[in-house]
């Protein structure tokens, strides 16, 4: 069913936040913060806590993540996230914990829903803490409605949104009639509430009731900023995934049937980290990209995969190395993830360089991406040149977009996966950083075929410019693709016992 939304000058009643202050104390201190409450929830600034409890907070710009140091724990939290990572400082050991909603971040501060982390919290600071709200002075004048405000006509926009039943889940697709930035979702009591800053809806040719299938309602409100669209799900679904597929324009929703997500769980004893699979991109007739003095992609993804291997095999002997391919010869995309997913591989790690269509140019350094559509044009380009290898296939064409009922699978595959891609790719990023000359570019995502087909962890590595001069010398160089090698590989020791503690946890 489609529904089209056409923004239009009207009036109509914007309700702001609720606003209060909180009392906040232990055993040994009171502390006063302000506050807002939320669908329910009560936020606090986690930061401006810290600082008044006087422990140390700092933000790795790169990240974004924020990690505050209390006497035992570290506690590590990103804005509009709903994972945060509590690491005991004595061994260096991590719980992942996610929370029924993510985080919020709102004028520079970063703000937690205080009923879903008081015990993170107390855990922390080694003693319960008790709260209570105080409403402030100017509390009414926060709080006061704005009725019959004029929706500025620069603020009309369309909006248009359909909604799809598949088979093994729902795709809701939402498009702009303008391009919109800072895009938020969350979820909490089976309602997944999306904000667009800046978007105004028509709400009466919004709301609408679906009879059957995973979403039960959609509705909108707008407000002082822009508008909310809320999609009330059935009790039968399993997770979702929002995904920005063209920047700030189009953004899809893919929400998961709880039929098909139960076929999809592997048991815990499947579980055991004892197979990697290195998938050195291309060859054969596929040379990948040539570079500057004749640098060929293929050839350094061939020799850093199997430095790579030799380096497990020598240093982690439990762990069996298992190759796409070991020599320069032509392997199918679709092959690569059948390869991993035979030998019960537990990590995907496939091996790629970067180019321009220009020689000698100046963008350099590596990448770590992630199984999405890509978020930005750089990383839409980048999946476009890695996937055009399927031109060399016998059947290109059973390689569909990433936008359909296919995604749905490939989504829901990857959801239970993805918070270990995320780890294993910020180690890897790390490493690099830590051990390489070249330039940090960053974690990203984009919508890479080859990572499809692997239903395990799996990042995709661009380990530098082979069109830069400086990056192809040092990619050609033994030097080089050794001390690539030996990033990779401790990346993949950390992963290991993080993957090992947080398995054996559960």
């Amino acid at each position: 069913m489609k529904v089209i939304l056409f923004s239009f000058l009207f009036t109509l009643e914007i309700f702001s936040q609720r606003f209060y202050q909180l009392v906040i104390s232990n055993d040994a201190k009171e502390i006063i913060v302000d506050a807002f409450s939320k669908n329910g929830l009560t936020y606090f600034p986690i930061e401006v806590f810290s600082k008044e409890f006087q422990f140390k907070s700092k933000t790795n710009i790169e990240s974004q993540q924020l990690e505050i140091t209390f006497p035992q724990y570290l506690l590590k939290i990103r804005p509009r996230n709903s994972f945060v990572v509590l690491q005991l400082k004595k061994d260096k050991s991590e719980k992942v914990l996610q929370l029924p909603v993510s985080t919020i971040s709102l004028k520079n501060q970063l703000y937690l829903p205080l009923e879903y982390v008081q015990n993170i919290i107390e855990k922390c600071l080694g003693g319960k803490i008790s709260y209570k709200k105080v409403e402030k002075e100017n509390a009414k004048d926060e709080q006061k409605e704005i009725v019959e405000k004029e929706i500025p006509p620069s603020a009309i926009s369309a909006l248009h949104v359909s909604v799809s039943e598949k088979a093994n889940g729902t795709l809701v697709k939402l498009t702009s009639g303008k391009k919109v930035s800072k895009v938020t979702h969350t979820i909490s009591d089976d309602v997944i509430k999306i904000t667009f800053p800046e978007i105004f809806v028509d709400e009466k040719k919004l709301d609408q009731t679906f009879p059957k299938g995973l979403v039960k309602e959609l509705k909108a409100v707008n407000t002082e900023t822009g508008s909310e669209i809320s999609l009330s799900l059935r009790k039968n679904y399993a997770a979702y995934e929002f995904i920005e597929e063209i920047v700030g324009k189009e953004f899809l929703v893919t929400i998961h049937n709880k039929k098909f997500a139960a076929n999809n769980e592997t048991k815990k004893e499947k579980w055991n980290f004892d197979v990697i699979v290195l998938d050195a991109g291309h060859g054969g007739k596929d040379y990948g990209a040539i570079g500057v003095n004749n640098t060929v992609e293929k050839e350094i993804n061939l020799a850093v995969a199997l430095k790579v291997g030799k380096l497990v095999n020598e240093n982690i002997k439990d762990v069996k190395v298992v190759y796409t391919r070991n020599d320069d010869h032509f392997v199918e995309l679709y092959k690569r993830g059948k390869i991993a997913n035979e030998n019960n591989g537990k990590l995907f790690i496939s091996i790629h360089c970067n180019s321009t269509p220009k020689k000698k140019s100046d963008p350099n350094g590596f990448e770590v991406y992630l199984l999405r559509p890509g978020r930005t044009e750089e990383a839409i380009g980048i999946a476009e040149r890695e996937n055009r290898v399927i031109e060399y296939e016998d059947d290109p064409k059973r390689y569909q977009k990433l936008t359909d009922e296919n995604f749905i699978l490939v989504s829901m595959a990857h959801s239970s996966s993805m918070k270990y891609s995320e780890k294993f790719a910020d180690m890897v990023h790390r490493q690099f950083k830590q051990n390489l000359s070249l330039s940090p570019r960053g974690v990203k995502q984009a919508g890479f075929y080859v990572l499809v087909g692997a239903s395990m962890p799996s990042v995709l590595i661009e380990t530098g410019y082979v069109s830069n001069p400086g990056d192809a010398a040092f990619l050609k160089s033994e030097k080089g693709q050794q001390q690539i090698a030996q990033s990779i590989v401790s990346a993949i020791k950390s992963f290991k016992s993080y993957y090992d503690r947080v398995i054996d946890s559960e």
